[in-house]
Parts: structure tokens; sequence; C-alpha cells
């Protein structure tokens, strides 16, 4: 049953997309969503938006990815 989850979470996730989330990510429009990024990159995604100054900031893993909310 593992082998199976694994292949699946390797579906989900794209290195390229998961490096263009956190090298070229815009914090204009929320949510955002974020296809093939790879779930494990969520806290530096929050880490980011609380730098930046947002508030009640949540991501949450989609089938596909990640959905990011923010507020300023």
């Amino acid at each position: 049953m593992a082998n199976s989850h694994q292949r699946d979470a390797k579906k989900c996730s794209a290195p390229g997309a998961t490096l263009r989330a956190l090298t070229g990510m815009s914090y204009q429009h929320f949510p955002l969503i974020l296809p093939g990024v790879h779930p494990l990159v969520a806290p530096l995604i929050m880490f980011r938006l609380k730098r930046r100054g947002f508030s009640n900031c949540r991501v949450e893993v989609s089938g596909g990815g990640l959905v990011v909310y923010a507020d300023r």
C-alpha cells in the first residue's frame, strides 16, 4: 500500500513547479493556486507571507498542489 501512496505523491508534485513557487511567487491575488507544488513547501510559503506583512495566512493541500490564502 505504501508504494501506491508514494507514486500518488510523486504525481502531485513537480520539482519545477515547487522551485517556481519559492522563487517567483507573486503575492498580488488570493486565493493563489499553485498546481504541482510539493506540500512540504507550505511552511516556507507561510513564512514568506508573514515576513511581507500578510495576516490570516493559510495553505491548504489540494489534490494537485497547494492553495494559498492571505489577507493584507
